[in-house]
């Protein structure tokens, strides 16, 4: 008999915008398929919770249109492979109203380090972060950035940087 793990590990990208939907191709060749902006962004949000240690990624216009049906917090700003502006991603913490008290501790300790690692406060930054991991210590969206935190401190980023972070991978 065989066993069947009990832990699943699921990552999300979500995004909201304008979709092409349907068969494509021809009669020899046709598939069912989604197209769009919104759908490569989706795509490379799922990835990106590789790099943030997170599960569910999504876009602001994700989170405008959920409205207040679930908590979020911000996460970073991203520039994803394909693009070229910044896009503020959010991360789904729960439904609303129903986090807990470390989770609402989690979400103001890392609100303010990211509001002082975009203004390169380092120290001020790497302080919120570790706070962040107190109360949640597995959290990767906070480990993500102390580390970041810690590379710009012995290697800063240039003067005209935007505080948005570029992946070079899908």
């Amino acid at each position: 008999m065989r066993s069947v793990p009990s832990d699943c590990e699921v990552r999300i990208g979500i995004a909201t915008g304008e979709v092409l939907v349907g068969s494509i191709g021809s009669e020899f060749m046709m598939s069912y398929t989604v197209m769009g902006d919104a759908v490569n962004l989706a795509s490379r949000l799922e990835n990106a919770n590789k790099v943030y240690g997170s599960h569910s990624l999504a876009s602001e216009a994700a989170i405008m249109a959920a409205g207040d049906a679930v908590e979020s917090r911000e996460v970073d700003r991203l520039v994803v492979v394909g693009q070229t502006h910044p896009e503020t991603v959010f991360e789904i913490i729960g439904r609303a109203g129903e986090l807990t008290e470390k989770q609402l501790v989690l979400q103001a300790r890392y609100a303010a380090g990211l509001a002082a690692y975009r203004a390169r406060h380092w120290d001020d930054a790497r302080q919120a972060f570790q706070a962040a991991l107190e109360a949640v210590p597995e959290d990767g969206p906070a480990k993500a950035l102390l580390q970041r935190v810690e590379n710009f401190q012995t290697d800063p980023p240039a003067a005209d940087w935007d505080g948005a972070w570029r992946l070079d991978q899908k």
